[in-house]
């Protein structure tokens, strides 16, 4: 689903992007967060990766004063808010597409190898003849195949 969201760009309400200008006027260069703010302010919104990096952080470990510097609460549920409900579009789309009788749009398409032995596993040739037992011939085979395989490796 990530494909479907990854170029997506978030416009920021006029009252969050106004509590957000106001935030970056009272700040200094030399705060945390201020770049990310400036950022912020300066795209008028936040890409779908940045939106994503942001409620990770602050969700989880976030300077308090980092925190309210770039929005609290108010940006953390827009960007809630925003990717829910981009994600329950794209969830809809594939399922009404499989509805429809499309195969399941949640996974990738993928081609198969249709080669006749697409592992490429080797069996040991075994000894039929008595000949064969007498001189070890099969397990001899067997052995500089081995070492081959381990030339390679190395």
């Amino acid at each position: 689903m990530n494909k479907d969201l990854k170029n997506d760009f978030y416009k920021l309400p006029d009252e969050l992007l106004h509590h957000l200008t106001k935030n970056l006027k009272g700040s200094n260069k030399s705060e945390n967060g201020f770049k990310r703010l400036k950022g912020i302010c300066d795209q008028k919104g936040i890409g779908y990766k940045q939106a994503k990096k942001i409620k990770h952080e602050m969700e989880n470990d976030m300077e308090p004063t980092v925190y309210k510097l770039i929005g609290g609460d108010e940006l953390l549920s827009f960007i809630n808010n925003s990717l829910d409900k981009r994600r329950d579009i794209v969830d809809g789309i594939k399922r009404v597409k499989m509805n429809s009788g499309l195969p399941n749009q949640f996974k990738k398409t993928h081609t198969k190898d249709k080669s006749k032995n697409s592992t490429k596993v080797n069996l040991p040739k075994v000894a039929t003849n008595s000949d064969a037992i007498m001189n070890n011939r099969a397990i001899y085979e067997n052995i500089d195949r081995i070492n081959n395989l381990i030339k390679k490796v190395i």
